[in-house]
This record gives C-alpha cells, sequence and structure tokens, in this order.
C-alpha cells in the first residue's frame, strides 16, 4: 500500500483544521466545534502516523469508565504493577503506554500522540504520557491505559475520548453493575461508526449471572449495530492485595490479543479495518464541517450586507441633498441672499452680474458676511452629513440585533450604535477642508493672464462661494417657492462664475467639487462602517473555509480509494 498521497491529502486536512474557526453561536455549532477539534486529534494522532507507516506496532487502548478495572486489568495482563490503580477518582492521572522495549523508540519519539509530553515516571499531569517497556507484551503491540471516560475531571473526559481515537483496537472494559451507562454507548457508537476493531471486557461479573449478562450485553450490540470481535467476562473477585488478578481470569483476552497480533498479516488487517473505518468516517464528518462553514459564512455575509446597506443609503441620500437643491434652504440661502439680494432677479443677467460684483465687492477681502455665508455652508453641511451618518451607525447596528449573534457583536465588546466620540468635529473638519479645496480649484483655474483682471475684480472667496451654491443648485426637493428663489440664486451664480471662467470651466469645475465632496463623505461613511467590518474580521473566520474543506474531503477521497487499491477496498470508497 502506498501512503504518500494519502499522507499528503491527511497533512492538508490537518492545516485547514488549524486554522478553522466557527465563531458564531448558530444552532448546531457547538457539536461541529466538537467535531473538529476531535478531527484535529484523530489525524495528528493516529491518521497520519497509520497512513504514513502500516507496519508500525499496534496500539490498543484500554478504555472505560471509572473503577471499572482498567489499571488492574492491565497488570494482570502483563504479570506485575506497571499502572497505579487506588480508591482516588479520577485513579488514572498521566497515562500509561506498555509496550515492548524493541517497539519503545516509535512510541517514545515517533509520530502518535505528538501532543502529549513522554516520560518514564508518572506524573498528575494528564497532558504527559508515561512509557513502560517490558517484554512481558509481545513486539507489535502496546496497551494504553487511559483515564476514565466519565472523570469528574473534564480534560480526563477529554483526554480519554482522544486517546481511544488514535487506538488502532480498543479493549472496552466496563462492569456487571454498570454495562448499560449511556457514556459507554455513545463511545460503543463512535467505534462501530470508524469500525473499529473493539473488544468488550465485562468485568466484576457474578458467576452465577455469567452467561445472562453476557447474552444481554450481545442483544444490545446487535441492537445498535455494534459488532465486537469479542466478549470477554472478568468474574467477581474481592480487591487483590497484589494488584493482580489470577491469571487464568484474563487468559482469554491475552490470547485474544496474542493471536491478533503474533503474525504481521493479522497485524496489518487490523491497522486496515480501523484506518480504513476511520478514513470513511472522515467523510461524512467533513461534509457536515463544510454545511456548518457555509452556515457561518452565509451568517457573516448578512451582517455584513446589513451594515453596508445602511450606509450606502446614507452616501445617497447625502448626495442627493448636496445636488438637488435641498442645501439651499434655511440658512445657505438666506445669507446668500444677503450677499447678491433677492429682488432683482428679472433684470437682465449682465445687469445682474454687474450688481452681485458691486456687492460682493467687501466679502472677499473678509467682510462679516462672507464668514457668515462661510459658516453657514459649514454647518449645514455638516449637520446634514452627521444627521445621515449617525442614522446609518444606528440602523446597522439595529439590523444586527435581530439575531443573538449579531447583538453581542453590536454591543460587545463595545456599543456600535453610536459614533465615536469626535465623529462630530471629524464632520466639521470634512465640510472646512472641503470648502478649502473648493477655494483651491477656483484659485487654480483663475491664473490665466485673461482671466486675471475679472478674478480680482470679484475674488477667490466670493467665486468660491458661488461654485458651492451651484453645486448644491439643482432643484429637486424644494417648495415652489424655495424653487423661484433658490433657482435664480443659482442662475446668477452659474451666470457669475461662466463670465470669469467660461461654460465649459464651469462645468467642470462645478463636476470636480462634486467629486472631492463625495469623495470625502464616502471615505467618511467608509471608516464608520469599517467599524462594523472590524468587529467580524476580529472572529477570525476564513471565508474560503467551506472551499477548503471541500476540496481537502474531495482529495482524501481519492486518495483513500487510491492507497487501498492493493487492499480489500473499505465500503463506499
Amino acid at each position: 500500500m502506498s501512503g504518500t498521497e494519502l499522507a499528503g491529502a491527511l497533512q492538508h486536512l490537518s492545516t485547514v483544521l488549524d486554522t478553522t474557526t466557527l465563531p458564531l453561536p448558530l444552532e448546531g455549532v457547538t457539536e461541529q466545534r466538537g467535531i473538529v477539534s476531535s478531527l484535529q486529534h484523530q489525524v495528528v494522532d493516529y491518521l497520519l502516523p497509520r497512513a504514513q507507516r502500516l507496519d508500525a506496532p499496534l496500539l490498543a487502548v484500554v478504555g472505560g469508565s471509572t473503577g471499572a478495572g482498567k489499571s488492574t486489568l492491565v497488570n494482570t495482563l502483563l504479570g506485575s504493577v506497571v499502572t497505579r490503580a487506588g480508591v482516588r477518582r479520577p485513579t488514572t492521572t498521566s497515562p500509561t503506554l506498555i509496550c515492548h522495549p524493541l517497539d519503545r523508540d516509535w512510541f517514545r519519539t515517533g509520530p502518535v500522540l505528538p501532543g502529549l509530553v513522554r516520560t518514564d515516571e508518572p506524573l498528575t499531569d494528564s497532558r504527559a504520557l508515561q512509557i513502560v517497556a517490558t517484554e512481558q507484551l509481545p513486539a507489535g503491540l502496546a496497551l494504553l491505559d487511559a483515564p476514565d471516560i466519565d472523570s469528574v475531571d473534564d480534560e480526563n473526559r477529554r483526554l480519554s475520548r482522544q486517546l481511544l481515537g488514535a487506538a488502532d483496537l480498543w479493549v472496552f472494559v466496563t462492569t456487571a453493575a454498570r454495562y448499560a451507562d449511556a457514556v459507554a454507548w455513545e463511545l460503543l457508537q463512535q467505534a462501530a461508526e470508524r469500525d473499529a476493531v473493539v473488544s468488550v471486557v465485562l468485568n466484576r461479573c457474578p458467576p452465577e449471572a455469567a452467561h445472562e449478562l453476557t447474552t444481554h450485553l450481545n442483544e444490545m450490540l446487535l441492537a445498535r449495530g455494534l459488532r465486537a470481535q469479542q466478549v470477554f467476562t472478568v468474574p467477581e473477585q474481592d480487591e487483590p492485595a497484589t494488584g493482580l488478578l489470577p491469571p487464568e481470569l484474563v487468559a482469554p483476552l491475552r490470547q485474544w490479543l496474542g493471536h491478533l497480533t503474533a503474525k504481521r498479516g493479522r497485524r496489518h488487517a487490523v491497522a486496515v479495518q480501523t484506518l480504513g473505518g476511520a478514513l470513511r468516517h472522515l467523510d461524512p464528518q467533513l461534509r457536515g464541517l463544510v454545511g456548518a462553514a457555509t452556515r457561518q459564512q452565509e451568517a457573516l455575509s448578512d451582517l455584513r450586507e446589513a451594515a453596508a446597506q445602511e450606509f450606502r443609503e446614507a452616501a445617497s441620500l447625502i448626495g442627493h441633498a448636496t445636488s438637488d437643491g435641498t442645501m439651499l434652504r434655511g440658512e445657505v440661502l438666506s445669507r446668500w441672499q444677503d450677499l447678491v439680494g433677492t429682488g432683482e432677479f428679472m433684470r437682465g443677467i449682465e445687469q445682474r452680474i454687474a450688481a452681485v460684483r458691486d456687492r460682493i465687492t467687501g466679502w472677499f477681502t473678509g467682510s462679516r458676511k462672507a464668514e457668515e455665508v462661510q459658516g453657514a455652508i459649514t454647518d449645514g453641511l455638516a449637520a446634514l452629513i452627521l444627521e445621515h451618518a449617525t442614522a446609518a451607525t444606528e440602523q446597522a447596528a439595529l439590523a444586527w440585533t435581530r439575531t443573538p449573534w449579531g447583538q453581542v457583536l453590536a454591543t460587545r465588546p463595545s456599543d456600535l450604535s453610536r459614533p465615536e466620540p469626535g465623529f462630530a468635529d471629524e464632520v466639521a473638519w470634512l465640510v472646512r477642508s472641503w470648502q478649502s479645496d473648493v477655494l483651491s480649484l477656483v484659485e487654480n483655474e483663475g491664473t490665466g493672464k485673461r482671466r486675471r483682471a475679472r478674478f480680482l475684480a470679484l475674488g477667490t472667496n466670493a467665486l468660491g462661494a458661488a461654485l458651492i451654491i451651484l453645486v448644491f443648485a439643482t432643484t429637486g426637493g424644494l417648495t415652489t417657492a424655495e424653487v423661484g428663489i433658490a433657482g435664480g440664486t443659482s442662475l446668477v451664480a452659474q451666470r457669475l462664475l461662466e463670465g470669469i471662467f467660461g461654460d465649459d470651466a464651469v462645468r467642470r469645475l462645478a463636476a470636480r467639487a462634486k467629486r472631492e465632496l463625495d469623495f470625502r463623505i464616502d471615505s467618511l461613511l467608509s471608516a464608520q462602517l469599517a467599524r462594523f467590518e472590524e468587529r467580524l474580521a476580529a472572529l477570525g473566520f476564513d471565508e474560503s473555509l467551506p472551499g477548503q474543506l471541500t476540496e481537502v474531503a474531495d482529495a482524501l477521497r481519492t486518495a483513500s480509494g487510491d492507497a487501498f487499491d492493493s487492499l480489500t477496498r473499505p465500503e463506499g470508497f
């Protein structure tokens, strides 16, 4: 069997799983997160090492419930006390792996269970793995005494499942009193799904009830579609002072283990069966993760789009308000009228421009009216931008609160429903900067010699104000009365500018000024939207994850089929 391609696909899977996050608390996500963690361990602890070396020693994990007598059983199989059992619960601290001296290097420095620190002595650290070499075990087989599957210690419970996931074969120990426990059957079901080689030891079995209990246990296994290679019974005994049971009580189990491992072909068959089953079980798990990742992607996309939509709407409203005449209401229009007059719109336009020139002679030299027009534009435009930007922020946060996960994101670690402190100052600075840009446009356009005299007669400030009025000037959104006033006022501003710069230049200046304003507003709103996007980015979800998982699942399915071509092909490949 060539495992190179399979090992490569598994390594790719390991890389993808290492970066897999499912951050949103969607329905079913807790289970899927558990699958990610379980697969991470199984790939690194078992699948990769076994795919790379099918002829490596088999690992038999002895697992079971608290007080089932796992350690005593292991010691009896070995004929000496190697792993300590006791009355304290949980009894097993650091798990103990026992192997033949010839296999010691494989388990001590090899790739199996790389996340556990190796030690020669028992430790209280559950993340350490004690390695014991003894000739009481045949070469090619190791026993691992695992923590209790129902331990009161969370870490021990997690570790017991991790170790069982790394096993080539299970020796599952239960008792006559506890063999129907739900936790045990949950794990046995997982073993069946992986087609792992399993034996069940019914420990502390009253001799007179042995047949009845064994029959019932086999019926339960059959009813759940589980297939144990063997079911062994160990009669009930007083607690042995030596820590060992009479050897004849475990002789059938010892013989079975010896039979499985005595010949290379049998060991090979065990490795192939469990590896093939584990690989088959990967596919539905990965497909489930693809679905979970897709749901995360869609939920995050919905949140992102909900926020973006509010800010697009704000940009659109501001864009219309700064080009449809809305800004010529109120104070801006009033101050402009103070500057150019309001009662002479029906005169000839050249006469009107002459009158305007007379009125604004003092404006560009810094008169109070000039400051008032400038201030009215600043205040009006800033108020407009602030109103819509604040509303967009509020509505974006509100949209998020319509889902439980969005509500958390909208409020933690800080409230997104209000702009950050200093936002009003930022808006005011934007408006003043834009006004300065407009003055620069006018100044640069007026540098030609032929235009110089007319330009100086009116001045940069006056022409800049006229250009801003023209940008705001179209009459949509105004009342009938306002249309007449604003339309006439904008016409004066337009003709005034055309008299200095010409028709084409005025159109170009107005378009440039509007683009500059829109760009600044878009940048401002984008910065506010970025607060929402940064909140999503902080979750660390990779948008390409569904595609990556699909790709690696397909690659594994192909590589698994190719790798098993020379063997009995596992069902489903």
